[in-house]
């Protein structure tokens, strides 16, 4: 029975040796990712100055981030009344500066397409304005 409980003793002596080796070992390795590890804070102070609105620089960040910074209100209401696919074509047009050719690669349609409908969308959007 004592040798029993000195085994049992000894493993955990040994489990708890092993429990402080690793503590050791993920001490190391968060201070080595510590010392190459950047706020989220410092990344973002860095990226934008101080007086940059953050918002707006983020919603240009997408396709249709633009629409959401125009300042005339009857031209956002517009451009926001237009279906979801006539804001995506617009898009590619004013935000991502494609052309016509590119854009009749795209659709898989002629360039004289592309602009009958980029014509008839600047006809809508004259007539809602």
């Amino acid at each position: 029975m004592k040798k029993q409980r000195k085994n049992i003793r000894d493993e955990l002596a040994y489990f708890y040796k092993v429990i402080k080796n690793m503590d050791k070992k993920d001490f190391i390795k968060q201070s080595k990712i510590n010392e190459y590890e950047r706020s989220l804070d410092e990344i973002l102070y860095n990226r934008f100055s101080v007086d940059e609105n953050m918002d707006k620089h983020l919603e240009e960040q997408n396709l249709l981030g633009w629409i959401e910074v125009i300042e005339n209100q009857k031209l956002y209401k517009a451009v926001k009344s237009l279906p979801i696919e006539d804001q995506i074509f617009i898009s590619y047009i004013i935000k991502e500066c494609k052309t016509q050719g590119e854009l009749s690669t795209k659709y898989k349609v002629t360039q004289s397409a592309i602009c009958q409908r980029f014509d008839k969308l600047i006809k809508t959007l004259k007539k809602n304005i």
